[in-house]
């Protein structure tokens, strides 16, 4: 047997009448008893934790009359008009001085004179109610985190088996074709690396939302970069898909991520190794240098094709009536390039001297 549910009651009166509306919608197949001393409900609806059977019984503080008792089902719950027997403000609802949870006043409908142990009742009643929703938000807040550390794991072994995989194939293909291989980058993984690259759009919006607590500068720099680069430059011209510097690409921007997604697994569980962590501090070093230097070769590449091709160029006249040369885009890459690269390296430097030099110190000290 499971736990019994309650909805929410809400209680008001005046000097003749005991008025309850039951937080209750899609009411299927009420009971009601009223009697002379109590009331007692049954029915299937939506309430509180969500469709379920709820139920709940009051024993009256004074006798009532049943017969002229009435209750309808309205879209918003069920409403009671409980008569009174005798024309007298109750000090409170029930018999017995119980706190129920899940019964509170309905300030709309509250008889202004009361008593002051009417008072106390029901501030003492509210007092429990709000006890037991912070402690229900409480529960529902020590779920988010545990949410967040699966989702951050899952999406960084996602990413770590597919960067894997890219590295993998290249290592494979190579070993297979030698030098030709150079030439088959984009088409042995260039789709694979679409996926990983749109989804690594999100290391952006992570720390944008509180997700992770890390600037959203580095990830911006490095994935804006990467994503212009790939689905831009290399994916609108396919001469640019043979050259061997793509391939070298390829490889130099997957073999980064096998070492920088174990790092951040580890972290999102709070654990550490040490040699994992010497791996993410440095690899860095020769890779991201010579992912720039990749980057930057191959963007020089695609300024003549984009020039004979006039791909993404807008020329007047035209309906827009504005003029656009998309080479002029590329060299103002190049720039950015520098700039964006010198940043992320800076950053990186930075963090390794943080992470790995602090650790040096106590050894020598």
């Amino acid at each position: 047997m499971g736990e019994k549910l309650s909805p929410f009651v809400y209680w008001g009166q005046k000097s003749d009448i005991v008025s309850l509306k039951v937080d209750l919608r899609e009411v299927i197949d009420p009971k009601v008893d009223i009697t002379e001393d109590a009331l007692t409900f049954c029915s299937e609806g939506h309430g509180v934790q969500g469709q379920n059977r709820y139920q709940f019984h009051l024993n009256f503080y004074l006798p009532i009359d049943p017969e002229k008792s009435k209750y309808r089902i309205t879209e918003r719950g069920i409403e009671f008009h409980i008569a009174k027997k005798g024309a007298e403000v109750w000090p409170r609802l029930t018999e017995d001085k119980v706190k129920y949870a899940w019964l509170k006043i309905d300030f709309d409908k509250v008889y202004y004179e009361e008593s002051e142990e009417e008072q106390n009742d029901m501030i003492s009643n509210e007092e429990e109610m709000m006890k037991q929703l912070e402690k229900e938000l409480k529960s529902i807040e020590s779920d988010v985190p545990d949410f967040k550390i699966g989702y951050l794991f899952l999406y960084n072994l996602f990413q770590f088996v597919g960067f894997t995989y890219i590295t993998v194939a290249l290592i494979i293909k190579y070993t297979r074709l030698g030098e030709a291989a150079l030439k088959t980058g984009f088409e042995t993984v260039g789709t694979q690396l679409m996926v990983v690259q749109a989804v690594a759009v999100m290391e952006i919006v992570h720390p944008l939302l509180g997700i992770v607590k890390t600037s959203a500068i580095a990830p911006f720099l490095q994935v804006l970069g990467r994503n212009f680069s790939l689905f831009v430059i290399l994916y609108h011209e396919p001469r640019l898909h043979t050259a061997p510097a793509v391939f070298c690409l390829f490889f130099v921007w997957s073999a980064i991520e096998c070492f920088r997604y174990p790092f951040y697994m580890l972290s999102t569980l709070g654990k550490k190794i040490g040699f994992i962590t010497w791996l993410r501090y440095t690899a860095w070093i020769p890779l991201y240098p010579l992912g720039i230097l990749l980057e930057g070769t191959v963007g020089i590449m695609a300024i003549p094709l984009y020039e004979d091709t006039e791909m993404f160029t807008l020329q007047l006249p035209n309906s827009a009536n504005m003029a656009f040369y998309f080479p002029y885009l590329l060299h103002a890459y190049l720039f950015l390039l520098l700039f964006g690269g010198y940043q992320l390296l800076n950053y990186m430097y930075s963090q390794r001297k943080k992470v790995i030099g602090v650790g040096r110190k106590k050894k020598s000290a």
